[in-house]
């Protein structure tokens, strides 16, 4: 995860980290190895190792699509220099997900089901374009440094909350697709690719090649749930902090809206509904 093959052998490892210590000391052992050219990224990789258990790795280098049906080759990259940033968004993302999830805890009652930790975080760029921006399969959320989206601390929280929710979704056995499934093809269905039809039940409106990401043909319910759990997010941290949400809340629009949210906040976040009701007038 942390060193693939680099110049240093198994055995040169084994002798800097030994495998008689401590799990912990180890592993911030080979951290501290892997980032000694850089003091700075091993301050924040060490935190984000001693706060989550999360790593801050490398991606090995492979071919995949960007998302528009291209070819692309990720190589693997630190997180150091002028790409030490993505560092500190990550880790300053990871503790606002803390902090949102034990505020919704604290004003339900209710434990949080959703987990963003440990997690191995693996590094990569490309050379040609900023996607994909970030993936997620397994533990494991593949993060490129030259990332289309990833430019500013907000942009990386949201991007990585919904790719931490595609991993919940899967290690809830696939939820989008059994409890989301049927709404989202009724969607579909009616809608086609129409937009405007479409933008009412989006839940964000981020775009792809002009198409709704939440309603992407490739992406199926799974997008449309990751978008709708941002969604979630974005609402519920402003509605902790009393502060005005931007838009109508996404449970006022057409009748899916509200049994999606409501569906996803059962499931994962103990039912949490901290946005006033539907024409309440605003504090």
């Amino acid at each position: 995860m942390l060193f693939l093959a680099t110049h240093l052998r198994t055995t040169e490892l084994r002798e800097a980290c030994p495998d008689t210590l401590a799990e912990a000391p180890r592993v911030r052992c080979l951290i501290s190895l892997r980032y000694a050219d850089e003091v700075a990224s091993k301050k924040l990789a060490l935190e984000l190792y001693d706060e989550t258990g999360s790593l801050a790795g490398l991606l090995p280098e492979e071919e995949t699509e960007d998302g528009r049906g291209q070819k692309v080759r990720l190589r693997p990259a630190r997180p150091i220099g002028r790409n030490r940033d993505h560092l500190a968004w990550i880790l300053a993302a990871m503790r606002g997900y803390a902090k949102f999830f034990a505020a919704l805890e604290a004003r339900t009652g209710k434990p949080v089901g959703m987990r963003d930790r440990p997690l191995d975080f693996r590094f990569f760029y490309t050379e040609k374009g900023g996607a994909p921006s970030a993936f997620a399969v397994n533990q494991n959320v593949g993060y490129n440094l030259y990332g289309a989206v990833n430019v500013s601390e907000e942009a990386v929280r949201d991007t990585l909350f919904h790719e931490i929710f595609h991993l919940n979704d899967a290690w809830h056995d696939g939820w989008s697709s059994r409890a989301l499934g049927a709404l989202h093809e009724g969607i579909v269905a009616r809608c086609k690719a129409d937009r405007r039809c479409l933008l009412p039940y989006a839940p964000t409106d981020t775009t792809m090649n002009g198409r709704l990401y939440a309603f992407l043909p490739r992406g199926g319910v799974r997008e449309y749930a990751a978008e709708l759990a941002l969604r979630f997010f974005r609402e519920q941290r402003l509605a902790l902090e009393d502060k005005p949400l931007p838009l109508p809340p996404f449970k006022c629009g057409p009748p899916e809206n509200a049994e999606a949210m409501r569906l996803l906040a059962d499931e994962f976040f103990g039912g949490a509904d901290l946005v006033p009701a539907c024409g309440a007038s605003p504090p």
